[in-house]
């Protein structure tokens, strides 16, 4: 029997126009350097936010409220912070899915399993390999981004990264559960790994949908 399987990497990456904006002093005094913080911040578009106001904001509010709440992000932090923490998350799925998969490998199919189940298995751990490289580039890009103080296009370049690498991810969960749906595997392993790429996916749909927020920030 085909399940249909909801794919929950719908989200697009949102690509906005970022004018140049220059701070400029209309006082006779310096600006403070709290305030050189916080423009430093905004302009980085990495500003404080409370998780529980962006996370309504994602197609998964719970899942992403239950994730940072457990993560070491503070509750009220920087937002790439936060994605990078969601994205964690997901990576951390991935390894377990890998190693669930490697496990059913080793064991026996049943006389009426068709070879293709083993070619599944093989394509969805090719790809959860990807999803590593992919969401591990996203972190790195994101933990940069709150320490840059360079021109706009830099921490631009720095987001698109983390972004494209967050789609991919996407891209290649949900190839992975088709796979698995279309091929029927029976095991109770199988399900289990099903049930977990289908976690991954969602998970890094959440991570896709807070960066297309901090990029919407940015051109606030």
């Amino acid at each position: 029997m085909h399940v249909t399987t909801f794919h929950a990497c719908f989200t697009k990456i949102s690509v906005i126009p970022v004018p140049i904006r220059r701070p400029t002093n209309t006082g006779t005094h310096a600006p403070s350097r709290r305030h050189d913080r916080l423009l430093s911040s905004r302009q980085n578009g990495t500003s404080s936010t409370s998780f529980t106001e962006v996370c309504r904001k994602t197609h998964d509010p719970q899942m992403c409220s239950r994730v940072l709440a457990a993560s070491s992000a503070p509750p009220s932090g920087l937002l790439n912070a936060q994605i990078s923490a969601v994205a964690s998350f997901a990576l951390r799925l991935t390894h377990s899915s890998y190693r669930l998969a490697r496990h059913i490998v080793t064991i026996p199919l049943p006389q009426s399993a068709p070879l293709k189940y083993q070619g599944a298995l093989d394509d969805c751990m090719e790809l959860m390999n990807d999803t590593v490289h992919e969401l591990k580039l996203c972190i790195s890009r994101l933990s940069g981004l709150g320490n840059m103080s360079g021109p706009s296009y830099i921490t631009q370049s720095q987001l698109m990264d983390a972004q494209v690498a967050l789609s991919a991810s996407c891209t290649y969960q949900d190839t992975c559960s088709d796979e698995l749906n279309d091929k029927g595997m029976p095991s109770a392993p199988a399900a289990q790994l099903r049930k977990q790429v289908i976690n991954t996916s969602n998970a890094v749909a959440v991570a896709l949908d807070l960066a297309n927020t901090l990029r919407q920030r940015k051109a606030s």
